[in-house]
């Protein structure tokens, strides 16, 4: 009956194609909110990004979920609690989720303190003296009994300068072999081996942790059981090395960032800079562990005065990811990529010596997995709105007609329904002259003329529920016209044929009265 209703039905279609039409778009252009997870560190970069995000007026933003360690961010992916999230390589669970970017690549720095190394240095001194001295006094000795051979008139100033001669190059030797013993190759850095039995510090507030430790104590052969671990807070650490609580330190970060370069300033003493520990075999425990890269630390990258470190140091780096959940939006993921290293310059310089973005391989023997959005990105295959729907639209043209003839044909069959009650109406009305053309006596007349009134009543009643159109009223109104004639003129028949009737028994009976008379 609503589909009878041509009008009102064009109009509510028209509204609702407009509505889906404006919910298909507002469910497209609706600003995605990002859930990031970041721990303090990293914090500032994410603001930074935000701000670039909102100067691009892109449709999405950024919403942190701050953690304190790197596990609480990957357990915050794993609840889902966020969609994206800011994770060290060396994490086993960075490797779950897709890359968006490498931040930035993090270095190990293992230093002596000065206060540390100069004890040391005056322990080992000591030792040398005393071997020296003893060294000195039995060259000096051999010397005099040689003079006393050689010659009796030889003069005691004499044989005291050749015992100095011998005692200062036996010094020589010994101070030689002491550094030898206590430094690599080069004779600049300390061995990893020396943290034996010493006191390491690690630094809190950046990306040195236990395990980090005892990766590369252990590749040493060193067992961390077997060295003293404590956590001191950045703002803590010169007091710590003032009052002598630790031999070593331990922090890693970007090999420019605050973290390095404030655990260097702190290690220095007087002027005096730290002793620097060489990973000397950075390589194989590169190759042992994939998630790490050995890196020669350019002489001068900590700062300082002179430049620390004062040649180049071998040590371990790994990177810092950006990752995403697989299944977010392709297109979203694909916009914050454009963002991310269209602004990289930008966020370097907001979080200067901290970030240095790079792209991750995209070869399909990578390392690491790349998200499709930031793949479509970095390959130059992102999709246009007509690229990624271009066939839905096609394809919905051809099928639209379909479903619009099985409308038409719907509301055909409903209006085919309208139209048999009307010829059924129809039908009754010529049904109803035949019957009247037929009637013989009044009481037939007049149980016709009752059967067309409910017809007519019934024909009002069709009326108000369909619209009849022109040639339907016509059709009806001629027809209750015909009917009304006849059955007025049979009535009128009937009428007049019973009135012949009786006027012809009427005068049968008189003439027989007269007949009789």
């Amino acid at each position: 009956m609503f589909l009878r209703h041509t009008w009102l039905v064009a109009f509510l279609g028209t509204v609702m194609l407009g509505a889906v039409v404006w919910a298909g778009f507002y469910v497209t252009t609706e600003a995605d909110h990002m859930r990031i997870a970041a721990g303090p560190l990293d914090s500032k970069f994410v603001k930074a990004l935000s701000n670039q995000i909102a100067k691009n007026h892109h449709s999405f933003s950024l919403q942190i979920v701050p953690t304190q360690q790197s596990k609480e961010t990957a357990q915050a992916m794993s609840k889902g609690d966020a969609d994206l999230a800011i994770l060290p390589s060396n994490l086993d669970d960075s490797l779950n989720w897709p890359v968006i970017a490498i931040l930035r690549q993090n270095v190990m720095a293992l230093m002596l303190p000065a206060s540390a190394a100069a004890n040391e240095s005056a322990v080992g001194k000591s030792a040398t003296t005393a071997k020296s001295g003893s060294g000195g006094k039995t060259a000096s000795t051999a010397s005099a009994d040689k003079s006393a051979k050689n010659s009796k008139k030889a003069k005691s100033t004499k044989s005291a300068k050749n015992a100095k001669s011998a005692e200062s190059a036996k010094s020589d030797d010994s101070d030689d072999s002491d550094s030898s013993d206590d430094s690599d190759d080069s004779g600049k850095f300390a061995k990893v081996s020396q943290l034996l039995g010493k006191r390491v510090g690690i630094v809190t507030g950046n990306e040195a942790t236990t395990g980090l430790l005892e990766l590369v104590l252990s590749h040493y052969g060193v067992s961390l059981t077997k060295v003293t671990v404590s956590q001191i807070d950045p703002n803590n650490l010169a007091e710590a090395i003032n009052n002598n609580q630790i031999d070593a330190l331990f922090v890693a970060g970007a090999a420019t960032g605050r973290a390095i370069s404030s655990a260097v300033a702190a290690a220095t003493v007087n002027g005096k800079p730290p002793t620097f520990i060489a990973i000397d075999q950075a390589d194989g425990i590169a190759k042992r562990h994939p998630a790490f890269d050995s890196v020669d630390i350019d002489a001068g990258t900590f700062g300082g005065n002179p430049p620390m470190p004062a040649d180049s140091l071998k040590s371990l780096s790994f990177p810092e990811f950006l990752v995403a959940r697989r299944s977010y939006s392709e297109s979203v993921i694909g916009a914050l990529s454009k963002v991310i290293y269209s602004s990289r310059q930008a966020l370097a310089a907001a979080l200067p010596g901290e970030i240095k973005i790079a792209a991750p391989s995209t070869d399909k023997d990578a390392d690491v997995a790349v998200h499709s959005g930031a793949l479509a990105y970095l390959s130059d295959s992102q999709q246009s709105f007509f690229d990624k729907y271009g066939d839905d639209i096609f394809y919905g043209m051809l099928i639209f007609p379909v479903f619009g003839s099985a409308i038409a044909g719907l509301a055909t069959y409903l209006t085919s329904g309208s139209r048999t009650r009307r010829l059924r109406l129809l039908q009754r009305v010529l049904d109803l002259v035949r019957k009247a053309h037929a009637a013989q006596t009044l009481e037939t007349i007049e149980q016709l003329q009752i059967d067309a009134d409910d017809l007519v009543i019934a024909i009002i009643h069709q009326g108000e529920h369909e619209e009849f159109d022109e040639t339907v009223r016509m059709s009806f109104a001629f027809a209750l016209d015909q009917l009304r004639f006849t059955i007025a003129a049979r009535r009128a028949a009937i009428i007049d044929h019973a009135g012949a009737a009786a006027a012809s028994a009427t005068g049968a009976g008189t003439g027989a009265k007269a007949a009789a008379a």
